[in-house]
């Protein structure tokens, strides 16, 4: 790192911890509060008392200036690992400095509440029922663990860790710059909540940082209860299907752009089956799963032949392939009658009625909520099931434990056995007693997110486990020398759009069979740019399972927290369209890092040259 970068870092902090708001002592409806900095309380609505009175406040500040300065001399006059070994106390000392000061905020919390319900006040109407850490203990965190990060860096082969991970590193700094953004055009465009009289300019300052700080707080704030957790993987259980959609073309060089006519042709095929096939639960519903998978397949599958067959470019043909499959669509749903040459045809596919919608799914081809898979039929008290819980544990232990001495198709297959074999196990098992909570129980997360995972286990074993996948990633990587060493580059390029098209599919079982909005039915409505949502979690997850999921969760978490951004401060959900905007702009410039973040031949060289 640059001798002048470190400086710069940490008088940057330390000016931000000095016109920070270190805590949120009180805060009311509409974003209002009471902020406590290390040069005085700042009360922009003038709150009424009473507030934790931190006189070490200042005390503490001091240490923390005291501590960027000792790191910046530790960074220019020492090196190697006599500087890693120093920098690594002081981060050491950072984060107990943050807990020691969030566990003493907490504590005078607790004291004037307790004083409060002895003299019998409430506990609905405690004097501090909304209080928070702020910007300022945010500061000192990101530095306790930024120094923790450059000792890391200063030991021998410290640069290996970054480079190696760097399918972390970027959408993690991509995220940190768009958040950077972010906060400025809120800082810009939003006013302080509750002014009541001219504020000085330091007031000011820590004013509009606890305007960003609670910002994000509340777009990240889903991640802090269950129900936000369960409806943020809601919103995010497509997005992982079409992320996959899209990750799993890049893989071989292609493009698929056409996730949405994919999804919707699932969910067409979807429908057919789930309406029109009676039969059992086991046979149906299994049938109808896989029937939104074969229309997805179908639909991917017809570019990649136009591609191997006539060279024609996958993004013309997956675009205007969408535009048949909504065509499609409207033409089962709008009406059931229609005009062909003079002849009326009637589609029995339209419910009667003005809106464009299907018949009801049969109860036999439905998804059920997670919440009933779980054991729980609505909000109240009932019984955790284990069935699932002893499903997951047991597959994990017969995969990684009990099958690692087996051939790897016979492992994934006893890993599955075992899984099912605990699922039928845990249904015949006492539950656990426990409570739903209405807000739970309301979410529409349904079965779609199990599909969702191991849809994402499929991916990772068939694009690094089987020598297909190995396959498919040489002609992403090089066509020409895949194609010389056997490879046969027609039949690959159509087996990939094809299985990219079934992964878009398997999201309309969120939808059509899991009754992810309102219904089980197939409408018009459906969101189907989801499909073009997937590029960006593609893009962010880079084009990895884990990171696939975990980037279609944040969008998730985002959209969720929006709702309480727009309810809480009256800021436009456009503000989260904005961040995933950002986040994809910076990691199509590599989070500006230096190029061996982005390109694999000179991460690989900048690994020999550490190395050597």
């Amino acid at each position: 790192m640059n001798r002048v970068f470190f400086p710069l870092i940490a008088l940057a902090s330390a000016a931000l911890m000095a016109i920070s708001p270190w805590f949120v002592a009180k805060r009311a409806f509409g974003g209002r509060g009471v902020l406590l900095a290390p040069f005085g309380v700042v009360n922009p609505s003038n709150a009424r008392g009473p507030w934790p009175e931190l006189g070490w406040l200042g005390t503490m500040f001091a240490l923390w200036a005291v501590l960027a300065l000792v790191s910046v001399l530790v960074y220019t006059l020492t090196r190697g690992q006599k500087r890693a070994r120093w920098l690594y106390v002081l981060g050491g000392l950072g984060l107990l400095l943050f807990g020691l000061e969030a566990y003493l905020f907490y504590q005078a919390v607790a004291e004037i509440n307790t004083e409060a319900l002895a003299r019998g006040v409430s506990p609905r109407r405690l004097p501090l029922r909304r209080y928070s850490l702020s910007f300022g203990l945010y500061v000192q965190l990101f530095y306790a663990l930024f120094l923790l990060v450059t000792a890391r860096l200063n030991q021998p082969k410290g640069q290996r860790i970054l480079v190696r991970y760097r399918g972390v590193v970027v959408p993690a700094v991509s995220m940190v710059l768009a958040m950077v953004v972010g906060g400025a055009i809120v800082w810009l465009l939003r006013p302080i909540p509750g002014v009541r009289e001219p504020l000085s300019t330091y007031a000011y300052l820590v004013a509009k940082l606890d305007l960003v700080t609670y910002t994000f707080q509340l777009l990240f704030g889903p991640v802090l209860s269950l129900s936000g957790l369960f409806q943020s993987a809601l919103i995010a259980t497509p997005l992982i299907f079409t992320g996959l959609s899209v990750a799993f073309g890049f893989k071989a060089g292609l493009f698929n752009i056409g996730a949405p006519g994919q999804l919707i042709m699932g969910a067409i095929f979807a429908m057919l089956v789930g309406v029109y096939l009676p039969g059992p639960r086991f046979f149906v519903l299994p049938l109808a799963i896989a029937a939104a998978a074969l229309g997805g397949a179908i639909w991917g599958a017809i570019p990649g032949w136009l591609k191997a067959r006539f060279g024609a470019h996958e993004v013309i043909n997956t675009i205007m392939m969408n535009y048949i499959a909504l065509s499609v669509m409207l033409l089962l749903l709008s009406k059931n009658e229609w005009s062909f040459f003079g002849q009326k045809v009637y589609l029995p596919f339209k419910f009667p009625g003005y809106e464009p919608r299907s018949y009801e799914i049969r109860p036999e081809a439905r998804i059920p909520m997670l919440h009933k898979m779980l054991g729980f039929d609505g909000a109240g008290p009932g019984e955790l099931s284990l069935a699932l819980p002893l499903a997951l544990v047991l597959m994990l232990v017969v995969y990684y434990i009990f099958g690692r001495r087996l051939e790897l198709g016979r492992r994934v297959v006893y890993a599955l056995g075992a899984a099912v074999g605990g699922y039928v196990l845990g249904g015949f098992l006492p539950g656990i007693p426990a409570t739903m909570s209405p807000d739970l129980a309301s979410v529409r997360l349904n079965g779609a997110f199990v599909i969702a995972l191991f849809a994402v286990a499929f991916y990772n074993f068939y694009m690094w486990r089987t020598k297909y996948g190995y396959e498919l990633r040489a002609v992403g990587l090089a066509p020409k020398a895949a194609e010389y060493a056997g490879v046969k580059i027609s039949s690959k390029l159509v087996l990939t759009m094809a299985i990219a098209g079934a992964f878009a599919g398997l999201a309309a079982t969120h939808y059509v069979l899991g009754g992810g909005i309102d219904e089980y039915r197939l409408k018009q409505s459906i969101p189907y740019n989801v499909g073009f949502d997937g590029i960006a979690v593609a893009l962010m997850g880079q084009n990895t399972p884990i990171g696939v999921t975990l980037a279609a969760f944040l969008f998730g978490v985002l959209l969720t927290g929006g709702l309480q951004l727009n309810l809480q401060l009256g800021i436009s959900r456009e503000l989260v369209l904005v961040l995933e905007s950002l986040i994809v702009l910076f990691i199509a410039a590599g989070g500006f890092l230096p190029r061996y973040f982005t390109d694999p031949l000179l991460a690989a060289e900048a690994l020999r040259e550490e190395e050597a």
